[in-house]
């Protein structure tokens, strides 16, 4: 790969992820929210109740920090505690009204914000910028599972 395209690769990746920063860190902010509580709702809204174990896993981190996590979501009334119907030794974590509430409001938000910046640009244009994400997320994909380095950094993760 040409250096000087890597790198204009890389700036443009970087620059843009932060579209959105501003609003989002705004919206967590107001709400008192950090960027992993943030991440927590957001899992749990996608896919729904989860153990502290399943969350650490998806989310890449060690069950104490889940944990930590997780406990100062419960006290801001955002994620609640439920005992596994099917196995009492386990909890389940889920989002509460007010969480689910206060994420639908940041998704929603975020999502008008996209809308305004995609409105500035022809179908065409984001037809191009549309497929270049899609094959941006499968190359990730196909990295993260032939790279043996990063499975054992999951599971030292996990550990």
């Amino acid at each position: 790969m040409d250096a000087h395209l890597f790198e204009r690769s890389v700036a443009a990746y970087a620059r843009a992820l932060r579209v959105l920063d501003p609003l989002r860190f705004q919206l967590w902010s107001d709400r008192g929210l950090t960027m992993p509580q943030a991440r927590v709702l957001f899992t749990l809204i996608e896919h729904g109740e989860r153990s502290a174990g399943e969350l650490a896993d998806e989310l890449a981190v060690a069950p104490p920090t889940i944990t930590g996590i997780t406990d100062r979501l419960v006290k801001q009334g955002l994620v609640e505690r439920r005992e596994d119907p099917r196995d009492r030794r386990i909890v389940r974590l889920c989002l509460t009204d007010e969480g689910r509430q206060l994420t639908v409001e940041i998704a929603e938000k975020s999502r008008a914000y996209l809308r305004d910046v995609f409105e500035t640009l022809t179908a065409k244009r984001l037809t191009e910028i549309c497929s270049a994400l899609e094959d941006l997320a499968a190359a990730n994909a196909k990295v993260r599972e032939s790279a043996p380095h990063l499975a054992s950094a999951r599971q030292a993760v996990r550990s």
